[in-house]
């Protein structure tokens, strides 16, 4: 296992030496997006310091390069150079393991199930508090969600427990797997750009602002004649496959047919599981374009779940709002 503790010992040596008073920091690895770096603080200023130098892992979130590190690294501090938007859920997948209280106001909440209610109407993605478990894991994709102001995420582990945080992306699981009503609901965290040349059944949210997508929808991936849905390292996406036992029953009639991936909705819409009432609360819908989506309550669905461009005038049944409303 790779440390630096030994390094951590001769820089502390050589600054309460008086060879540096300045801070200053050099690099010690380079891993893709990840650089490792030992910061040097100089002199201890006050005896309650734990330690006046300490090893920094800065993730770059503007970098498209593969982060590999195969075996564990130790760090004092990790900075994320990612802006999360106030008001903005998003998805993020870490490479290391971390309280959850160190999110610096951010929620964090990991996804549950997808179901169709009913067998028909639109599709819904359930996500729990995190919070319940103390831990954001290793190498697992999470929906994020910032009611405070815009911020990048800094975990300083100086006067914790652990004092350390442990730098892994080839560890544990990237993806967890729900089988609902004939189709099979991939949550997969990714620390590579993908694009989805082939995106059917492609969930994710979408980044940039188009004339049919806003800013966080939770979309349906498609290919347009220049370009395809992509998704940027960090994040996670949804994808739906058929059961390998397809068939579903609905209504009282016992009817059963067979699911489709033709049969996918435009959107799906992300809902949080409280854990204290058992109830939900509507956080926004997913889309493909790179791990955004954006809350907004006055959204119109057909009755298989796609997107409408404003309030329909034709008549028929559609959802509103999370209710059937019926325009004659």
């Amino acid at each position: 296992m790779k440390k630096f503790k030994l390094l951590s010992i001769i820089a502390m040596a050589l600054a309460l030496a008086g060879v540096s008073n300045a801070a200053d920091e050099e690099i010690i690895g380079k891993y893709g997006s990840i650089t490792i770096k030992m910061v040097h603080s100089g002199v201890k200023r006050n005896s309650w310091e734990p330690k006046s130098d300490k090893v920094v892992a800065y993730i770059d979130d503007s970098s498209d390069e593969v982060p590999v590190i195969s075996e564990d690294i130790d760090v004092d501090s990790v900075y994320y150079s990612r802006v999360f938007k106030q008001g903005v859920p998003s998805t993020m997948m870490l490479p290391f393991e971390v309280p959850t209280w160190k999110l610096s106001g951010l929620s964090a909440f990991e996804f549950v199930r997808v179901v169709q209610d009913g067998g028909q109407g639109p599709f819904k993605a359930y996500v729990r508090n995190a919070a319940y478990a103390n831990t954001i894991k290793a190498n697992t994709p999470y929906v994020i969600m910032n009611e405070q102001k815009d911020t990048v995420i800094s975990f300083s582990m100086f006067n914790s427990q652990p004092d350390h945080v442990t730098i892994n992306t080839t560890s544990g699981s990237r993806r967890s797997t729900f089988s609902e009503d004939g189709y099979d609901w991939t949550v997969i965290g990714t620390y590579e750009r993908v694009e989805f040349k082939n995106p059917k059944g492609i969930y994710g949210f979408a980044a940039k602002a188009k004339e049919d997508t806003k800013v966080g929808d939770f979309k349906k991936a498609a290919c347009s004649e220049k370009s395809c849905a992509y998704i940027r390292p960090y994040r996670a996406y949804l994808k739906c496959t058929l059961s390998e036992t397809p068939s579903r029953v609905r209504g009282l009639a016992k009817s059963t047919e067979v699911a489709s991936l033709d049969d996918l909705p435009e959107t799906v819409a992300v809902h949080v599981i409280s854990d204290s009432t058992g109830g939900t609360t509507y956080i926004g819908t997913i889309n493909t374009r790179t791990g955004e989506f954006v809350k907004d309550d006055n959204r119109w669905f057909d009755m298989k779940g796609r997107l409408l461009q404003h309030k329909p005038t034709a008549k028929g049944t559609y959802f509103n709002n999370r209710k059937k409303v019926v325009i004659k």
